[in-house]
């Protein structure tokens, strides 16, 4: 991730998205544990990238012992504001091993599309990083490409208060990459920040291909953070993984 994107993760406007959706959180971490229910995998949680502590923060209250990473200062120093409870450290996902001293958990979690970012091989070691720290099962969250390239909006406006947020978006089939412009707009009609990203976006079989080069097996793929069995137009893919 470079310098310029890890910017807009730190950004007042991206950190007023994630408080938007802090709920959604806590329907990952019950999904989460009824997934540790039904596989009878133990309490040790990496959240990795953890952001502001969103999935984290419901886990320990439901008595997970959880570790979160990212690679942004702020969030991290946000994630320790917003979760008493559990551990935050500042790392590079690609080198978990390193960062977490050869330590493995019970779940580990990857969810809110986090890949992508990078280049495909960084994504690759991304994978295989998380293959190395995790001694139970492992969730991959993406959107889907297939749906995206058939459903996602040239134009899309959304609330995040204070802000009006206006995303222009154009997907480059040649790379899978999905260019994103977003400004945001004051209660006055002022234009007062924009930011610009692209993002690499997988079909399942894509990520197949990857998750078993990094040494995984799958077990399940789902909808989101339902149980229903994904399906191709789904917007999410949510991939539970074992070691090979």
């Amino acid at each position: 991730m470079g310098e310029e994107t890890l910017k807009i993760f730190e950004s007042d406007f991206y950190i007023s998205e994630m408080v938007k959706v802090w709920e959604e959180g806590r329907k990952w971490a019950e999904w989460v544990y009824q997934l540790a229910k039904r596989l009878g995998v133990g309490n040790r949680v990496l959240d990795v990238p953890c952001g502001i502590g969103r999935v984290a923060n419901f886990l320990v209250n439901m008595g997970f012992s959880v570790v979160g990473i990212d690679i942004s200062e702020r969030m991290i120093q946000l994630a320790r504001k917003n979760v008493g409870g559990a551990t935050f450290i500042k790392g590079d996902m690609r080198r978990l091993p390193e960062v977490l001293k050869g330590d493995r958990f019970d779940v580990v979690i990857n969810i809110f599309n986090s890949l992508g970012y990078y280049g495909e091989e960084d994504d690759l070691e991304i994978m295989k990083s998380i293959r190395q720290v995790t001694g139970g099962v492992a969730v991959i969250n993406l959107d889907n490409r297939d749906y995206v390239i058939f459903n996602w909006p040239e134009v899309y406006y959304s609330y995040v208060p204070p802000y009006m947020v206006i995303d222009t978006s154009k997907f480059e089939p040649t790379t899978s990459r999905l260019q994103v412009h977003r400004k945001y707009i004051d209660q006055r009609g002022r234009e007062v920040g924009q930011l610009k990203y692209t993002q690499r976006y997988y079909s399942l079989h894509e990520v197949f291909s990857m998750v078993r080069r990094a040494g995984f097996r799958v077990v399940g793929v789902y909808s989101g953070y339902s149980w229903k069995e994904f399906e191709i137009g789904d917007p999410q893919m949510t991939l539970v993984l074992v070691p090979s």
